[in-house]
């Protein structure tokens, strides 16, 4: 029997006993804080079972994905080191909310499994919770189960949780040898390995409180859950999970891929986590879950990277995983659609966070082996590195100590990883003083009159919204800052795809952050694009409306919801514009789209691996403000470019130093102008003539080298001029150089080192569309304080590429273009704390 003809063979049994098929809710919880993801099947149900929702049916039955990575339900350090554990799985439900009871439960439970999927009854054994005499009479005198055990509350109670409801059970087990089981059985003999349990029938009739006393329930319900996976391979003769339909496929494709074959002991370790991992990973995507650095997020980053790294023990040294998604899906797809539609994004989301992880993976490893081999403990400071430096999960980390027979010292770990928390807890508290500090006294009834929707509550609202503000103007452009908010994000959503969901926001009077779940940068006609069609809403002047009513009501109205944020059932405020975006939000708004004037995106960055954000203006006055400062930057830096490479000509071609002049000429008539469309066409004239700038710059390159065939210290004495002079007598000599490939940086660094003995050269590049870095210490620099090669690989860590060197001199590749400003600005702060 397929996986697909048993699920459907469930589910077609107990439609016809009246249930209504319920699809499976999203794996991540809605308004229940108390999970990290959805674990059980009846979780989606949970309001119904405490008496505080109702359904328009009281019979269910559904297949629900439970994951199960955290807390009371946490498989994760099982995974792999058996053929059995999984860290998500699908539970086959069928309910009754007040409607029949145990009888029933236990009879279609017996009908299904004997005469439906007609396993042997002489294999089968029933358990009931020791003191549920009822449910033992109902096993005997309406089935011929051969025995029925009674078992404790550790196998025979069921709880959700620490609180919330719960009940005795009934559990269905199956022998494995095609025989009788021997008579008398025990607990024990069920637990030995010789039995798996099918099947789990629960009778909710208490709620567990916080005191840990059980109170009586208004209505008795019935929770039943077969495990999909543990049934399936019952049912297609293999003790493993991993040999039916569902994981076999994913398997061959590893053993394609890797050219080694699997197998069921411990050395198919690494198989099984990469097909398990993978397999959660896409359940968490599809539901619109992304690897990050917190919450549900992190689980997922931890999954990854865990799977990465068993994927390096077979061989893999560039991403993989991405390409078992196919795999994974195929034989799901047929029920759970929302997988095969999002299987694009899922694919991009994984090979993202590998290319991102791997590049830190392989260091990874090696300082695990350089510590193995020096001690039998891992310290508390070195699993906290390996952590904050590395990316490594401190799991990851328990893992390698494991297989290399060491402690760690997870203790420690966990109380440098809270100091850490509250130094950040405490950044955080010193930012909202600092937000207070600006706090003005005023009513909110002095902003009546406004053309504006106000916040519901002026203390609750979050961001620059965290104040209430007495400039009626200043008002007014955090309104437009903030419906220009969700402009922005519709616009990304259609364009770019439903996996797009905000990921963090600040809304202030003078401009707007918006993070957003993406795998992939936006390349810059694309931006022109979104800037385009969201001011077609500015142009069409969309009325923009709230209304006040259920959660349940607007997600039917189509509003969207932050993922992790709690609202009330109850009272929900809808921001609709104009039809075009429907969302859950109690901030400020303008009541119509031209009251934005103008939306302009200054920015589009990566802030972490499958996170982006965007940077964007409201109005005329901020946006003619923005160009205005922009312009004058572009013009300062240019003519102080203009001005150095007409010295540099000078003595070689006077109609370069001509063409120059020509372009002061040009800057001059680059002026301020309260039309925004004249500044954006001074800035990109600005732009022009930075680029032949550049062209300039080559030129004058070729020609030096023809020349002289190296550098001189006139022709470096820019650099040389830049230095920074530490009280220690030491120079530092940190710049930003354009088009230069790494072998010029090199010869750049050399010579200047040769100049000053007592100087630190440190060089950033743009060439190729990739940042290189090159750092040269000159003879007299002690690098027993901090070696080139170390200051390279923190800043490799801070803004991606890699690299290497010696103590006197490092340089790397691949660095992220938007962080070398950064990396630089870093580098300098380390070298003064280091040597001032």
């Amino acid at each position: 029997m397929k996986s697909d003809e048993l699920r459907n063979a469930f589910i077609d049994f107990f439609k016809k006993k009246q249930h209504e098929f319920v699809a499976g809710c999203s794996i991540v919880p809605e308004n229940d804080p108390s999970l990290l993801f959805i674990n059980a099947g009846m979780n989606q149900f949970k309001d119904v079972f405490l008496g505080t929702g109702t359904r328009s049916y009281n019979r269910a039955v559904n297949s629900q994905v439970c994951v199960r990575v955290s807390g009371k339900h946490n498989d994760l350090e099982d995974v792999g080191k058996d053929s059995t554990h999984l860290t998500s799985f699908e539970m086959l439900g069928n309910w009754s909310f007040g409607d029949y009871y145990k009888k029933e439960a236990i009879i279609w439970a017996w009908e299904l499994l004997t005469q439906i999927l007609q396993i042997p009854k002489y294999r089968l054994v029933a358990t009931v919770f020791e003191e549920d005499d009822e449910a033992e009479a109902i096993w005997k005198l309406h089935t011929e189960v051969g025995q029925v055990v009674r078992c404790d509350a550790k196998d025979n109670f069921w709880e959700m949780g620490k609180t919330g409801p719960c009940g005795p059970c009934s559990e269905i087990h199956v022998y494995l040898k095609n025989d009788s089981p021997k008579p008398g059985l025990t607990q024990a003999d069920l637990n030995s390995g010789d039995f798996i349990e099918l099947w789990n029938l629960v009778f909710i009739q208490y709620n567990r409180l916080d005191s840990g006393e059980l109170e009586n329930l208004a209505q008795k319900s019935i929770d039943t859950g077969a495990g999909f996976e543990r049934l399936l391979a019952f049912m297609q003769g293999t003790p493993s999970n991993y040999q039916t339909d569902l994981f076999w496929p994913i398997i061959e494709k590893i053993e394609h891929l890797s050219g080694k074959t699997y197998s069921e002991s411990l050395e198919g370790m690494p198989f099984r986590v990469m097909a398990d991992h993978v397999r959660t990973l896409c359940f968490g995507i599809a539901d619109n879950c992304y690897p990050s650095n917190e919450g549900r997020g992190y689980v997922l980053r931890r999954l990854l990277r865990r799977a990465c790294r068993y994927a390096k023990k077979l061989g893999f040294e560039a991403p993989v995983l991405h390409k078992l998604v196919v795999e994974v899906i195929a034989p799901l797809s047929g029920h759970f659609e929302h997988l095969k539609q999002k299987q694009t994004v899922i694919e991009k989301v994984i090979l993202a966070e590998e290319d991102s992880f791997l590049q830190t993976l392989t260091e990874g490893l090696k300082r695990f082996d350089t510590l193995k081999e020096k001690t039998k403990q891992i310290s508390a400071e070195d699993a906290f590195k390996l952590y904050d430096t590395y990316g490594f999960p401190i799991d990851l980390s328990a893992l390698l100590a494991e297989e290399a027979g060491l402690e760690i010292d997870l203790e420690g770990f966990s109380t440098l990883l809270e100091k850490q928390k509250e130094r950040s807890r405490q950044a955080s508290q010193f930012q909202d003083m600092e937000n207070k500090a600006v706090i003005t006294q005023i009513k909110p009834e002095d902003f009546q009159g406004l053309s504006l929707h106000l916040a519901d509550d002026l203390n609750c609202a979050k961001g620059g919204e965290a104040r209430i503000i007495a400039d009626r103007n200043e008002k007014v452009s955090m309104a437009r800052h903030h419906t220009a908010t969700h402009i922005l994000h519709e616009i990304l959503r259609r364009n770019l795809g439903e996996h797009v969901h905000q990921a963090g926001s600040l809304v202030d009077s003078d401009r707007l952050r918006f993070d957003f779940s993406h795998f992939e940068s936006i390349n810059k006609d694309d931006l022109q694009r979104f800037e385009a069609e969201a001011n077609e809403y500015v142009t069409q002047a969309l009325p923009v409306s709230i209304d006040h009513m259920t959660l349940e009501q607007a997600k039917k109205r189509g509003a969207m919801a932050l993922f992790g944020e709690k609202y009330n059932p109850l009272d929900v405020r809808v921001v609709n514009i104009g039809g075009q975006s429907i969302e859950l939000c109690a901030g400020t708004h303008v009541t119509n789209t031209s009251d934005i004037e103008q939306i302009k995106i200054i920015s589009e960055t990566a802030i972490s691996a499958g996170t982006r954000r965007i940077e964007a203006l409201a109005g005329q006055q901020r946006i003619n403000q923005y160009l205005t400062e922009q312009l004058n930057q572009h013009k300062s830096e240019l003519m102080i470019q203009i001005s150095k490479l007409k010295k540099d000509w000078s003595n070689l071609d006077n109609k370069k130093v001509q063409e120059l002049e020509q372009k002061d000429i040009q800057l001059n008539a680059c002026q301020e102008n309260q039309n925004n469309k004249v500044l954006a066409v001074s800035i990109r004239l600005c732009e022009h003539i930075a680029a032949q700038i550049q062209e300039s710059k080559k030129d004058l390159k070729k020609v030096l080298s023809k020349q002289t065939g190296h550098y001189t210290k006139d022709n470096l004495q820019g650099l040389l001029d830049q230095a920074i002079r530490l009280e220690t007598g030491i120079s530092l000599i940190i710049s930003r150089l354009n088009d230069e490939d790494v072998k010029a940086l090199r010869d750049i660094a050399d010579h200047i080192t040769s100049f000053d003995e007592h100087c630190i050269v440190l060089l950033g590049s743009e060439n190729k569309d990739k940042g290189l870095l090159v750092v040269k210490y000159a003879k007299k620099i002690d690098s027993t304080k901090l070696g080139a090669s170390d200051l390279v690989k923190r800043l490799t860590e801070f803004a991606g590429g890699s690299g290497g060197g010696r103590f006197d001199m490092a340089q790397a590749g691949g660095v992220s273009l938007d962080k070398l400003d950064e990396s630089l600005d870093l580098a300098k702060e380390l070298l003064m704390k280091t040597f001032q």
